[in-house]
């Protein structure tokens, strides 16, 4: 059986769990997973680029936002801005005064910059994947074993089935791995690599 869109999911989620009167329940089975596999999953496939423009220094975050990976200035010259706690940016910058950024919060869905500037931001974040009845997300397209085996994780948890929902937590966490594991290889291909003799 093919499982390449939304609905071929549900139903060989509903071939393996051979009971009728589960069907019903089956989308919630995938969101369920599809919550976890967001917990889980921090890696680049899960990340989005976008540019925002502040006004006053202030920018709403992009909707899917979960947290930023790089945040740079463009100005005259790009600069990475630097994290810091809204406390310490209320006390060390207690007025709107015009520059170029060195360091931003967050608060709520709002990101604030400091000193203020309005030249455009671009951010690389995590973003949450979308829901799969919605649209084709990385994760499904690429790992559809990991939905399947999720899914059925959490049919077994609704059963009150702790061996099933041992085995099927224990084939998705197998996935969840090697696609952690394959993100950290692709990571380490980019890591700072020293020219010359070191002490």
């Amino acid at each position: 059986m093919s499982i390449s869109t939304y609905n071929e999911l549900k139903a060989a989620i509903a071939s393996w769990l051979a009971r009728d009167d589960l069907t019903a329940f089956v989308p919630d089975f995938i969101t369920l997973f599809e919550a976890s596999a967001c917990r889980e999953l921090r890696v680049r496939p899960a990340e989005a680029a976008a540019t925002i423009t502040p006004s006053s220094g202030t920018a709403a975050l992009p909707a899917d936002f979960l947290a930023v990976r790089r945040l740079t200035w463009t100005g005259s010259l790009n600069r990475d801005l630097e994290y810091v706690h809204p406390v310490w940016l209320a006390q060390n910058y207690p007025t709107s005064a015009a520059g170029t950024p060195a360091v931003y919060t967050i608060e709520g869905g709002t990101l604030r910059v400091r000193p203020v500037s309005d030249n455009p931001l671009e951010i690389l974040y995590r973003a949450k994947t979308p829901a799969v009845s919605s649209a084709l997300n990385w994760l499904f397209t690429n790992h559809p074993d990991v939905y399947l085996f999720g899914a059925l994780a959490e049919a077994s948890m609704f059963n009150k089935d702790p061996e099933n929902a041992a085995l099927w937590e224990g084939r998705r966490d197998k996935v969840y791995q090697s696609i952690k594991g394959a993100d950290f290889h692709y990571r380490e291909l980019g890591a700072p690599r020293v020219i010359g003799w070191t002490p």
